[in-house]
């Protein structure tokens, strides 16, 4: 090839290659925009927690868009996200952080909590559209400020995991899930004014979830049991009669409640050879505590269930993982069928937002 030809080519090469990371990043823009947060729950120890961005109108993946666009890691167990207003706070529970970024997740804001000299570990979040509450793990629920991003603290049961607002009262799985095996059974009333704890309310061993319904009339717990004699198990307390019931549902392994005032509950987990069970998500309506049947319409197939996510769009999303390789998160239509599925290139992806 004559040295005019070699140049052109590189220079056509080099002009493809412009164009095709430009075009990446107007789609990143875009999905930023109009995309769903998918958090990688991560390996212990790790340190390879992340938030991908997940285009639903183009189907399109983009993977670790935190360290993109922070050039950092996220950490070592990435637990929760969710947004007030600009913000968005992701919840990092084994490096003991909760970043709060912007839109693009940009980060403003890292906050590394203490109470009584302690540093704390966050887990889930809840929110009443105003301010967001926060589990630590250390036996705490902080309400954090969204002007300055301060915490005022209130005390729980051990090990609180997930919570829910609703009628001016938060509601706090205590699921004492480091006391192996004797598990806590508590499930803690926070007044949200008052913001201390008014009731303590006795559930199934080991809860993990909290599902309110709009009104606070009725409150959903999950909870895993002692994975031995006790089985994992959903409830559901009236607020109003102060009536705590069970559910017909078994190997429960998650829950997520709808704007739609539906509750979706994940059932699958492993048999008693720990075998794993392919997944199914059953819908419930919350209003009249009555089950409506299986989610999915087309007879997908879940395996490794591993959580499940309500957007705000009524798309559902299932993560499946094996613990060991990098998760599968399948995509629903409000109506139950599939989607979409792609590869979350994490582990273990525990949410979608």
């Amino acid at each position: 090839m004559e040295m005019r030809g070699i140049r052109f080519f590189y220079v056509l090469v080099l002009f493809v290659l412009s164009v095709a990371c430009k075009q990446d990043e107007e789609s990143a823009e875009i999905a930023f925009m109009s995309g769903r947060f998918v958090v990688n729950n991560g390996n212990w120890g790790d340190n390879d927690a992340d938030v991908g961005i997940y285009d639903l109108q183009r189907k399109t993946f983009f993977p670790d868009m935190f360290y993109t666009v922070n050039s950092r890691y996220l950490g070592d167990l990435a637990q929760d996200i969710i947004s007030v207003g600009d913000d968005i706070y992701i919840a990092v529970s084994g490096s003991q952080t909760i970043f709060v970024t912007d839109r693009e997740l940009r980060v403003k804001k890292q906050i590394n909590a203490e109470n009584n000299g302690v540093r704390l570990s966050p887990r889930c979040f809840a929110t009443d559209g105003v301010r967001v509450y926060v589990t630590y793990y250390e036996g705490y629920v902080g309400q954090i400020s969204p002007e300055d991003y301060s915490i005022r603290f209130a005390q729980v049961g051990p090990n609180p995991d997930g919570l829910d607002a609703a009628g001016g009262k938060l509601y706090v799985a205590d699921s004492g899930g480091m006391a192996y095996p004797d598990y806590n059974n508590t499930l803690s009333v926070i007044s949200i004014d008052g913001f201390e704890r008014t009731d303590i309310v006795s559930v199934n061993v080991n809860p993990a979830k909290v599902v309110a319904s709009s009104d606070g009339n009725m409150v959903y717990v999950f909870s895993y049991g002692d994975y031995a004699a006790v089985p994992s198990l959903v409830q559901a307390l009236d607020t109003v009669s102060g009536k705590l019931s069970d559910l017909p549902y078994e190997s429960v392994c998650s829950i997520a409640g709808g704007k739609n005032g539906l509750l979706y509950i994940l059932c699958g987990g492993y048999d008693a050879d720990w075998n794993p069970l392919p997944g199914t998500v059953f819908i419930h309506d919350m209003a009249t505590n009555t089950g409506m049947g299986n989610f999915v319409t087309d007879g997908t197939i879940l395996p490794n269930a591993y959580s499940v996510s309500v957007t705000s769009d009524g798309y559902v999303y299932v993560g499946c993982s094996d613990y060991l390789t990098t998760g599968d998160v399948f995509v629903f239509t409000p109506d139950g069928r599939l989607y979409d599925r792609f590869d979350s290139q994490g582990l273990n992806p525990i949410k979608v937002y």
